[in-house]
C-alpha cells in the first residue's frame, strides 16, 4: 500500500511538471487517492487514441504499447513485454515524436517572431533601403546606351526645316522672311550680298538650333534610361533584402520551435517510460486464474502470480473413490508445483472387480428434432466512396478566394462509412479536393483546394428525429498564393482550419434528405502559420492564432435522381453568430449535377457560393490612402468530364436471436 501511494505521488508531481512546460500535454486532477495504473492507462491513451500532434516511431511501437494498455484481452503480454524491453534497449527510450511545425502555440514560445512583426520589420526595413540609397551614385551599364542614335529621332543635317513647321525653334525677326523677298527688292551687287549674308546666318542658326535640339534628345533619352535603370534596381534590392530578412526569420523560428519542441519531447518520453514501467510491473504481478478439478468434479483455484507463494489444498479421487490429500503451490505466473500431504504412504493396490455398466442407445423425440433459427444475418455498416478525375472549365468571380478561371485539371475523392442499427445511426464523410491550372500567359496555378471530414453520431428521439452530435472539419492541403503575386501566402494547411461542434435535433426521413438544427453550434477559426500567412484575413485579431464564436446552425442536405443516368445534390450550411445574430453570418452553398456517360466516365457540374462575415477582402480605398477590406460573395463554377469509380460495400454481421 505504501509503494502503491508511493508511485501516486511520484505520477502527480511529473505530471504537474509537464503542465507547467507544455499546455499542449493532458491535463490530470491532483488527487492523492489516484490509481497510478489507471492514471498510466489514460495518460498512454492520450498518445496513442487521441487525434492529436503526437505520434510514435513506428508501427510495431504502437501495436506494442496498445497490447500492454489491453493486455488482459491480450493472451501474448509477455511477447509484448519482451518486445518493449528490445525497443528501450535499442532506442533509449525514444518513443514518440513530434514535428517542431506541429507546436500548438507557436506565439508562446520565447524567442518565436510572430507574422505581425516581420510585416512591421519589413516595412521599416523599404523606408530604411529608401532612405539610404543615394540613386545618383548608381552605376548605369553602358550598354544601354549603346546605338542610342537608332533608338532617338534625332534632326539629319538636310531636315533643319523640321524646326521651323514644328515650332521646335523661332527666327530672329532680322532673319524672317527671307524666302518671301521679291526680286525687286535686289537691286544692286551690294543688295545682293547682304542677301546672301542673311542666309547664311539663317542657315547657321538653324544648325546651332538642330545640334542643340539633338543633344538634348539623346540627354533625355540617357536620363530616362538611368532614372528607370536606378528604380528598377531600388526594388530589386529591396525585394532581395526582404527575402532574406523573412528567409533568416523563417530558419530563426524553425530552430527556436525545434529546440522547445525537443525538450518537450523529451520531457514526454521520459513521462511515457515511467509510465510502462509501472504498468510493466504491473502486468508482471498480475495474477493467472487456473481451476484444478478431480474426477468427481470437486475444484480449487489456483493463483499464479511472481512475487507471491501460496498453497491449495485438494483431493484427487480414483474410480473406486479413493481419496488422495495434495498441496498445489504457486511459483511464478506460469508454474506451479504438486506436493502430496505429509505422513501419506503409498501401498499397491490390489485388483477389484468393477461393475459393468450397460447404456442403452438414446434416441430423441419427433419434437426435439426441428432446429430453430439461432442467428439473423444485419448490415450495420455501409462503405462507400467515388472519385473523379479529368478536365474542367471553371469560372470565377474576382473574389473567389482560391484561384481564376482556366482550363484545369481537378480531382475529387469522397469516402464514407455508416452505421446504422436499431436506434443508433453514425455517418462519416471525407471529402479532398485538389485542382491545378495553367493560364496561357503565366506558371501553374492552384483553383482549388478542400479537406473535410464531417462525424455525425444520432440516437432515435421520435419518428424520423435524431438526437445528433456533429464534429465538422475544414482546411486546405496546399500553399495559396495571391496570384500572380507567388511571394505573398495568402493560406496554407491549417491555415486557416475551421471546426464546428453541433448539438442538436437531425430529421432523417430517408437517405435522400437531411434537415440538421443545432442550436448549440462551436465555431473556431485557427492560423497555424502566423509568420508567412496574415491571420487577420480569416477575423483573427492581430497577435491571436484563433478565434471561437458560439450560434446556430443549419445544415440541409437533398439528393435526387432526375434520371436513371443524372442525378442532383444539394448541400447548404448556414451559422448565425449568437453575438451579433443580424450582422454576422456564414452561407456555404453547393449544387452538384452528376450525368453518368458510362460505367467509367462522368460529367460532373457545380455551383458554390460562399459568405463568411470574417473572410475579409480588398476594395478599393478611401479618402485618405486607406485600404477598404470587406466581406463579399464568393462564386465559382466548373463543368469537369473525367473518370471516375465508385465503391459500395456492405459489412455484415451475424446477431445471435433471442
Amino acid at each position: 500500500m505504501k509503494s502503491r501511494l508511493t508511485q501516486t505521488v511520484i505520477l502527480i508531481i511529473t505530471f504537474c511538471h509537464l503542465n507547467s512546460r507544455a499546455n499542449e500535454l493532458p491535463n490530470r486532477e491532483k488527487d492523492s487517492t489516484v490509481d497510478s495504473v489507471e492514471v498510466s492507462v489514460e495518460y498512454l491513451k492520450y498518445f496513442l487514441e487521441q487525434q492529436n500532434d503526437w505520434k510514435p516511431r513506428n508501427d510495431e511501437l504502437l501495436k506494442s504499447l496498445k497490447g500492454l494498455i489491453h493486455f488482459v484481452e491480450d493472451e501474448k503480454i509477455d511477447t509484448i513485454l519482451y518486445r518493449l524491453k528490445t525497443y528501450r534497449e535499442r532506442h533509449e527510450g525514444n518513443f514518440f515524436y513530434r514535428l517542431p511545425s506541429r507546436v500548438a502555440d507557436s506565439l508562446n514560445v520565447e524567442g518565436y517572431v510572430p507574422y505581425s512583426d516581420v510585416r512591421e520589420q519589413l516595412d521599416q526595413l523599404e523606408r530604411a533601403i529608401q532612405s539610404t540609397i543615394i540613386k545618383d551614385q548608381i552605376a548605369v551599364p553602358e550598354e544601354l546606351f549603346v546605338n542610342m542614335n537608332d533608338k532617338v529621332k534625332l534632326i539629319e543635317p538636310g531636315e533643319k526645316d523640321i524646326l521651323l513647321s514644328d515650332s521646335l525653334v523661332s527666327l530672329p525677326d532680322s532673319l524672317k522672311g527671307l524666302d518671301s523677298l521679291p526680286d525687286s527688292v535686289v537691286r544692286t551687287p551690294y543688295d545682293f550680298r547682304h542677301l546672301q549674308r542673311l542666309d547664311s546666318a539663317k542657315n547657321a542658326f538653324l544648325e546651332t538650333a538642330r545640334l542643340q535640339y539633338n543633344s538634348n534628345a539623346l540627354q533625355f533619352y540617357v536620363d530616362s534610361v538611368s532614372e528607370a535603370y536606378r528604380n528598377q534596381y531600388v526594388q530589386d534590392y529591396i525585394k532581395r533584402a526582404k527575402f532574406d530578412y523573412k528567409d533568416s526569420i523563417k530558419t530563426q523560428n524553425y530552430r527556436v520551435l525545434e529546440s522547445y519542441n525537443n525538450q518537450i519531447m523529451e520531457s514526454v518520453n521520459d513521462s511515457i517510460a515511467r509510465m510502462i514501467d509501472v504498468l510493466t510491473n504491473y502486468a508482471e504481478k498480475d495474477s493467472v486464474e487456473v481451476w484444478v478439478k478431480n474426477s468427481d468434479g470437486d475444484s480449487t483455484r489456483v493463483w499464479l502470480r511472481n512475487d507471491a507463494s501460496r498453497y491449495s489444498r485438494m483431493f484427487l479421487k480414483n474410480e473406486q473413490n479413493d481419496s488422495l490429500g495434495i498441496r498445489i503451490q504457486n511459483t511464478a505466473k506460469n508454474s506451479m508445483q504438486i506436493f502430496i500431504d505429509d505422513a501419506v504412504t503409498l501401498n499397491r493396490f490390489a485388483s477389484q472387480r468393477t461393475k459393468d455398466y450397460n447404456f442403452d442407445q438414446f434416441e430423441p423425440e419427433n419434437s426435439l428434432r426441428q432446429i430453430d433459427k439461432r442467428y439473423q444475418i444485419t448490415t450495420p455498416w455501409i462503405l462507400g466512396g467515388d472519385g473523379t478525375v479529368g478536365f474542367t472549365q471553371m469560372a470565377v468571380n474576382k473574389y473567389w478566394k482560391k484561384g481564376v478561371g482556366s482550363l484545369s485539371t481537378l480531382m475529387i475523392l469522397k469516402g464514407y462509412a455508416n452505421y446504422s442499427y436499431r436506434k443508433v445511426k453514425w455517418e462519416n464523410s471525407v471529402e479532398f479536393r485538389s485542382g491545378w491550372m495553367k493560364p496561357s500567359e503565366d506558371k501553374i496555378q492552384k483553383n482549388d483546394d478542400k479537406f473535410e471530414f464531417i462525424s455525425r453520431f444520432g440516437l432515435s428521439a421520435f419518428k424520423k428525429w435524431y438526437y445528433s452530435a456533429e464534429y465538422d472539419f475544414q482546411t486546405q492541403i496546399f500553399n495559396g498564393y495571391k496570384y500572380p503575386d507567388r511571394d505573398t501566402k495568402v493560406s496554407a494547411f491549417m491555415s486557416p482550419a475551421k471546426t464546428l461542434i453541433k448539438l442538436g435535433l437531425d430529421y432523417k426521413p430517408n437517405n435522400n434528405f437531411s434537415l440538421f438544427l443545432s442550436p448549440f453550434t462551436s465555431k473556431t477559426v485557427t492560423v497555424r502559420d502566423t509568420a508567412e500567412v496574415n491571420p487577420t484575413n480569416y477575423g483573427i485579431k492581430e497577435g491571436k492564432t484563433r478565434y471561437w464564436e458560439p450560434g446556430l446552425n443549419a445544415d440541409i442536405f437533398f439528393k435526387k435522381d432526375l434520371t436513371p443516368d443524372i442525378s442532383y445534390q444539394m448541400k447548404y450550411k448556414m451559422f448565425i453568430n449568437y453575438n451579433a445574430p443580424f450582422k454576422n453570418f456564414d452561407v456555404d452553398w453547393e449544387n452538384n449535377v452528376v450525368m453518368r456517360l458510362n460505367d467509367f466516365m462522368n460529367m460532373r457540374m457545380q455551383l458554390h457560393f460562399i459568405f463568411d462575415d470574417n473572410v475579409l477582402f480588398d476594395v478599393g480605398e478611401d479618402s485618405a490612402g486607406n485600404t477598404i477590406r470587406e466581406p463579399r460573395w464568393q462564386v465559382k463554377e466548373f463543368i469537369t468530364v473525367g473518370f471516375s469509380y465508385k465503391l459500395n460495400k456492405r459489412i455484415l454481421r451475424r446477431e445471435k436471436v433471442n
